[in-house]
């Protein structure tokens, strides 16, 4: 486990960003908990150390790359910060085509031949990656995807399958073993 963790679990818990109750996920799969990191958002402290972690962390895990994509809607704003912390370039997969404008499923589009990595907030099944990772095919080639927390419910298995690697800050059970192993107050 990472040395950010009981940092990453502290920023978590001090935004109240992990709830307990009954949860309808974007997957469709119900769940007991849901992390809303887009709390960590409205605390510029926490966005920027959550974005100075994500950075590390894709540095060491990818050797080249010269976009970051966001996927929509929680992906754009850690995409975003990660793009001009890193200085690369910036795009984002809508999540349905707009019918108006250009019409484009892909905005700030890459080069053609150059190398992408996804970015979401969460992963559980990875659909929305998937999509984004289809949305994107001809476009860029994707080299990685990169989440803050991987519910580790199949999105890493699934990615594999379109040869992209899933990077986390933290699985779920490193944040809840970082939440029981302090004093943290969820």
């Amino acid at each position: 486990m990472e040395g950010y963790c009981r940092e990453l679990a502290s920023i978590i818990a001090s935004r109240e960003a992990l709830l307990f109750g009954e949860f309808t996920l974007s997957s469709g799969l119900k769940s007991n908990y849901y992390l809303d990191l887009r709390r960590l958002l409205g605390d510029w402290s926490s966005y920027k150390r959550v974005l100075e972690l994500l950075a590390e962390k894709v540095l060491k895990e990818f050797e080249s790359f010269d976009v970051v994509v966001g996927v929509a809607t929680a992906g754009i704003p850690w995409a975003s910060g990660l793009a001009l912390m890193l200085g690369r370039g910036l795009a984002y997969v809508r999540s349905e085509v707009k019918q108006h404008g250009t019409s484009k499923a892909v905005e700030g589009a890459p080069r053609p031949g150059s190398n992408c990595i996804v970015v979401d907030d969460v992963a559980t099944t990875g659909s929305s990656l998937e999509n984004a990772i289809r949305g994107l095919e001809g476009l860029c080639n994707v080299v990685g995807a990169l989440v803050i927390v991987d519910r580790m419910q199949g999105a890493g298995e699934r990615l594999r399958e379109h040869g992209v690697k899933l990077v986390s800050l933290l699985t779920i059970e490193e944040l809840l073993k970082c939440f029981n192993q302090s004093t943290l107050k969820l």
